[in-house]
């Protein structure tokens, strides 16, 4: 038996066709795509192609979140997950968010200040940050899709498959807060160890509120405030240059 957790509900899953393909593409093609992705959307790929302009890379990003969340609902319709519950906007999960946003601002600004000023300079998501309104625009609608798409898949149906597979919840939500980071190699080794705790704090929102709801509302929120903190951020430190 399956036992640590009251959301997700955990359950005895086949392992068929289907599952093994939604475990192998979170655990190792996305995280395969992203190590690509680095090296083609920062210019130096070994072909000497330009970067693709921001508002491509954000459209293709609406794409994979898109594919991820429509097989992400297949596999929990075909398993029977009870993954839809709705719990309401009580006190008690309006704080519950504050307080987890609040923790992920805070691992934020935490990892800014513990990097070096050539850290700082050479980061990733200068390549990505938005610059015109239709950038903006773009980055908002992608930053709701992820946070319903990578909650499904990573907080929710992924957890269930792993929890069935090892018959451990716990080592579930290692596997797949590892596999959240893993998603985020882009960003650098600093930032893959904060994701990943961010991927616990996340599995922990889910589990105290028993809805996959907050988190997702907690993750778009966080994707939009941390993209206007690091714009600031960035073009202070190119003025102070």
């Amino acid at each position: 038996m399956i036992t640590g957790a009251n959301f997700p509900p955990l359950m005895p899953v086949r392992i068929d066709v289907q599952s093994i393909v939604f475990v192998f593409l979170v655990v190792v093609v996305l995280p395969v795509g992203a190590v690509r992705s680095k090296s083609i959307i920062a210019s130096d790929s070994p072909g000497g192609r330009s970067a693709p302009r921001k508002s491509d890379v954000l459209t293709r990003a609406l794409l994979v979140q898109a594919l991820l969340f429509g097989l992400s609902f297949v596999v929990a319709r075909s398993e029977r997950m009870a993954l839809w519950r709705w719990t309401g906007l009580r006190i008690a999960n309006i704080t519950i968010a504050v307080g987890a946003l609040a923790v992920l601002l805070g691992v934020g600004a935490l990892s800014w200040h513990l990097r070096t000023p050539d850290e700082r300079r050479t980061m990733w998501v200068r390549h990505l940050l938005p610059r015109t309104t239709a950038q903006w625009a773009l980055w908002l609608v992608v930053s709701v899709a992820a946070g319903v798409a990578e909650e499904t898949a990573y907080r929710g149906v992924l957890v269930v498959l792993l929890a069935s597979f090892t018959a451990s919840f716990v080592l579930a939500v290692l596997l797949s807060a590892a596999a959240f980071a893993v998603v985020h190699y882009p960003q650098g080794a600093k930032s893959m160890g904060w994701v990943f705790a961010i991927g616990l704090v996340m599995q922990g929102v889910v589990l105290v509120t028993g809805t996959l709801y907050v988190a997702m509302g907690v993750h778009a929120v966080y994707d939009v405030t941390a993209a206007i903190r690091a714009k600031g951020r960035i073009d202070g430190q190119e003025g102070d240059s």
